[in-house]
């Protein structure tokens, strides 16, 4: 079972080269994914009944061809049935060719949002018509760096801050775009990123950041709250596309 819904791709969003980077990408998974939920019946309201919400667990992401500014896209989400206590949701974005320019291999998790902990079964009150398996996956890996370097620290804000009272999952790709070498994303573009969150940070939390490498195209990136990982990530980097002469 999957849900669709075409978009344009606005310049607002987009990063320096005109193009989406990445958090501007979950961003719409996001809410194609919230989108289908409130087609089926799964609305706001409903989980607030039950004192639910799905939080990200992990996600990996990998560009084909750049999104520029003005494309008109085709979003495709498919939510297969939970796998103990998480749930797979495989997101396809194709241009008006009908050419796959990005995918997203998303991994969510239902809590009890007074408890903060993850539930194993779902309320009775709440019904997952999810009855197909997802073929596709994506490389949710992350490799670590066993040198890092201080990269400042972030403070969940308000403005990005969502309605669970956390740093919204798309934010944490933001700050990973933030904490690379700007020199490093102003020539080459991002290819892929893993993104695994450990433990959310809260409005007006702070956590450390640090940098590391674990390649030659590829680095690393964590944030510590108490000594603890609150997320970790790896970013692939790749060619920068010739210009057409």
């Amino acid at each position: 079972m999957s849900y669709q819904k075409e978009i344009i791709a606005q310049q607002y969003e987009c990063d320096i080269h005109d193009e989406w980077p990445v958090g501007a990408i979950l961003r719409h998974v996001q809410q194609v994914s919230t989108d289908h939920c409130d087609a089926e019946g799964l609305t706001a309201d409903r989980f607030q009944e039950t004192g639910t919400a799905f939080v990200m667990a992990k996600l990996a992401l990998e560009y084909v061809h750049p999104i520029t500014a003005g494309s008109r896209l085709r979003l495709v989400t498919e939510p297969a049935v939970p796998q103990r206590a998480v749930y797979r949701r495989f997101t396809t974005i194709t241009d008006a060719e009908g050419r796959e320019v990005c995918r997203v291999d998303a991994r969510w998790v239902l809590i009890d949002v007074k408890q903060r902990h993850i539930l194993r079964t779902h309320p009775e009150a709440l019904y997952f018509p999810f009855s197909e398996e997802v073929n596709r996956t994506l490389d949710l890996s992350i490799p670590r760096s066993t040198e890092l370097e201080p990269a400042g620290e972030y403070t969940a804000a308000y403005s990005r801050t969502d309605r669970n009272g956390h740093l919204n999952n798309a934010c944490y790709a933001d700050l990973v775009c933030d904490v690379l070498p700007p020199e490093v994303l102003c020539q080459r573009p991002i290819r892929r990123m893993a993104i695994s969150y450990h433990e959310e940070l809260r409005l007006g939390e702070t956590m450390e950041l640090f940098l590391g490498k674990t390649g030659e195209d590829t680095y690393y990136i964590c944030g510590k709250k108490g000594g603890r990982r609150c997320f970790e990530a790896s970013v692939t980097l790749g060619e920068k596309e010739k210009e057409e002469s």
